[in-house]
């Protein structure tokens, strides 16, 4: 594989403007000591942020050039895992996108912005109440986001999995600030169907032409309610997705009391066409004796995975599950390959998939294409 260097120290310039550029140039280059980035058409800044490996985590962003791809860039963008600075900037310092802030175009205050201590964009939804909730899952408040996992012997793109986002002004809400309260609410069914039925007309035509799955997000009650299969049914006719092309990861850590019940479970999606995935799987979380209840796969947790270079334990417990599912015929997904270590690590134990940073971030299904040309490329 190709070594990619790290975007730490990188700033993204997206500007066109002339003044805009001459002071975010200045001001990138004082800051960091290194030549910018500069792009000044929106559509090929997003294709670059969209390719494997970490982006630059800071972005000095002027809304005109940016263009149409202002709101693909901003879903993008709007991950602090990933980018810790957006600077909004004009020529003028006026014409803010509603709900941003605005500097203008002085070299002094953008490189003062850029030195600033990156801050917690953690947000609240306007409203969180139970009707608010529900009527947004049924009319167009929810975005998904597609993250790529590989397979680590010839490095082809297996399966995306399928992340929540709600839709927001001018940015959109992570999964933190609505899950939870759609989850209190008892919208948990709604919200995976709601979730379905978009990767059904996002992915539906893109499954077949990269060879690809969707996996989604199911907690263990709703798994073993026994007529999920005929609600995934229904939210995948919305769209071209067919029912073996979709796989449900469950994703709840507590306890199964009743291991029959979840067999069965499993056992009636499969028969459905559905293969189901033990997520977030950790060293003494007490899952690990799931493994034999007919699962289709094992997903590392990424806390599991960060341990791997270090960590003997952490190798010898990844080797165990990885023996496992050789006999089982299950496929084992390390979930957290932020880099080329890590990816290393996983290779060297066997481990069949990966998924991470140093592969692709969550993406707008439209990007896809562009990501798997860029990850194509670095083989």
């Amino acid at each position: 594989m190709v070594t990619r260097a790290p975007a730490e120290t990188e700033i993204l310039v997206l500007a066109r403007h002339p003044r805009v550029v001459t002071a975010a140039m200045e001001a990138a280059q004082r800051v960091s000591g290194l030549p910018p980035r500069l792009i000044p058409d929106g559509w090929e800044a997003l294709r670059r942020l969209c390719g494997p490996g970490h982006p630059p985590r800071r972005v000095l962003l002027e809304p005109a050039a940016a263009g149409s791809a202002w709101g693909p860039l901003l879903s993008i963008l709007d991950d602090p895992s990933l980018t810790d600075t957006i600077i909004i900037v004009t020529a003028d310092g006026l014409g803010a996108p509603p709900g941003m802030a605005v500097l203008p175009a002085k070299a002094a205050l953008l490189a003062a912005a850029l030195q600033a201590p990156p801050r917690t964009r953690r947000r609240s939804l306007p409203s969180s109440s139970s009707r608010a909730l529900a009527s947004g899952l049924r009319h167009d408040a929810l975005l998904v986001r597609y993250q790529p996992v590989v397979r680590i012997a010839d490095r082809r793109p297996v399966l995306v999995e399928a992340l929540a986002r709600w839709r927001g002004r001018p940015m959109m809400h992570g999964p933190e600030s609505f899950v939870p309260a759609v989850e209190r609410a008892g919208l948990a069914r709604l919200l995976a169907l709601a979730v379905i039925s978009r990767a059904a007309q996002d992915i539906g035509s893109l499954a077949s032409q990269m060879g690809i799955g969707v996996a989604v997000n199911v907690s263990l009650d709703q798994l073993q309610r026994h007529d999920l299969g005929f609600w995934i049914s229904q939210a995948l006719k919305t769209g071209g997705l067919a029912a073996q092309n979709l796989s449900l990861e469950l994703t709840e850590t507590t306890p199964v009391h009743d291991l029959a019940l979840l067999g069965r479970a499993i056992r009636r999606l499969a028969e459905a066409g559905h293969g189901v995935l033990l997520d977030d799987l950790a060293m003494d979380d007490g899952r690990l004796g799931l493994q034999s209840l007919g699962f289709a796969g094992v997903k590392l947790d990424k806390s599991l995975v960060e341990r791997l270079p270090a960590d003997a334990r952490a190798r010898r417990f990844v080797q165990h599950v990885v023996r496992q599912a050789n006999r089982r015929g299950q496929a084992v997904t390390a979930e957290g390959v932020a880099d080329a270590r890590l990816w290393a690590a996983v290779a060297a134990l066997g481990v069949h998939r990966a998924q991470g940073y140093w592969v692709g971030r969550a993406l707008p299904a439209a990007m896809l294409g562009n990501w798997r040309r860029r990850w194509a490329a670095l083989g």
